[in-house]
């Protein structure tokens, strides 16, 4: 679990922002879960495919690469 103190710790309250951000792995729409746990999980729409991610790894995808998650 990463602490709040660290520079890696994504607040719930953001979490729930980043969640509401239209993504996609492996190029195929996803969404994003798992607000209250330590990890995201990036989920295809079509099939179900899921990838767990660092919340700090998911602000930056989101942020640096259009949302564009790969596995």
């Amino acid at each position: 679990m990463t602490s709040p103190d660290s520079e890696f710790y994504v607040p719930v309250e953001r979490r729930r922002e980043l969640i509401m951000h239209e993504v996609t792995l492996n190029g195929v729409r996803a969404t994003i879960g798992g607000v209250m746990n330590d990890f995201a999980t990036v989920r295809q729409m079509p099939n179900g495919l899921g990838c767990d991610f660092a919340w700090a790894t998911v602000e930056h995808i989101i942020e640096n690469h259009n949302g564009e998650f790969n596995s």
